[in-house]
């Protein structure tokens, strides 16, 4: 049997509660900085938890134009501007002379969740004729992959995965296997999240399932302590070019990591370079 086709990392791009770019969240990270707050999305006072890790001065109008914007659900704009900065890192314009062979995973858990109660109300309010034709393709889970892909001219594999809070690993672990199998050269992976909306947070809240340490918002997340009483839910995208590695050689590429196997029951395991 031949050796299987070796993958690296050349491309990361984050968009975080401490951060929106890379740099800016590792610096934070390492300062000790958190990202979890007093909700400012919406209103909180009604509910038992108001703390959150919200994504801050966030502009997305400086990365997408104004046309887009207006269809387009918060996660997918997380998703596209991060996955902007992790195709500028693994410099792709000098990798696309073959676009087929370039694809894209991108997951998420919920979707355009925030188009579907926008658009609900629409109806209610306003009537069936007045629900946007932009609706459907702006609120499915692979909006992101589909819109990354265009962003980036990538013609080859693409899909979304959904598997709640390891989506993002997976679509790495994906993104691994379908280069390792010579489907693809490059895959940008990564995951994106933006459900800090009333009714996640209700449902989440009557299943007991957050941290209510609201007058301790930087220190709620506490998965290991004694004392935890649930997770703190957050917002966000994160993104990995990742690359055969002989590919990535010959057009110089910068070399992160090798990533060196995923099964569908374990996270992505990575080694230094």
């Amino acid at each position: 049997m031949p050796e299987p086709r070796r993958v690296v990392v050349t491309g990361l791009g984050a968009i975080t509660p401490v951060g929106n770019s890379v740099a800016e969240t590792w610096t934070n990270l390492l300062a000790g900085c958190s990202g979890i707050d007093a909700i400012t999305l919406f209103d909180t006072s009604a509910y038992a938890v108001r703390i959150g890790g919200e994504v801050k001065n966030f502009k997305p109008e400086d990365h997408i134009s104004s046309k887009e914007l207006r269809h387009m659900d918060r996660s997918t704009r997380f998703a596209l501007v991060a996955t902007r900065e992790a195709a500028a890192d693994a410099a792709l314009e000098s990798a696309t002379s073959c676009p087929e062979r370039m694809g894209v995973i991108f997951g998420t858990a919920a979707g355009g969740v925030e188009k579907v109660l926008t658009q609900q109300q629409i109806l209610l309010e306003r009537g069936p004729d007045r629900v946007s034709p932009m609706f459907l393709p702006h609120f499915l889970p692979d909006s992101a992959s589909g819109l990354v892909a265009i962003a980036i001219g990538a013609e080859g594999p693409n899909m979304a995965v959904a598997s709640a809070c390891a989506t993002g690993s997976h679509a790495v672990g994906e993104a691994l296997k379908t280069i390792q199998r010579d489907d693809a050269d490059i895959i940008v992976a990564g995951g994106t999240e933006a459900s800090i909306l009333p009714v996640i947070f209700a449902g989440f809240i009557n299943m007991r399932a957050l941290s209510a340490r609201n007058d301790d918002p930087q220190g709620a997340s506490r998965p290991f302590d004694a004392g935890r009483d649930g997770f703190v839910i957050a917002e966000g995208a994160a993104v990995l070019v990742l690359e055969e590695a002989e590919h990535a050689r010959r057009r110089g590429a910068r070399v992160y990591c090798e990533v060196i196997g995923s099964t569908p029951a374990r996270r992505v395991g990575c080694t230094a370079r």
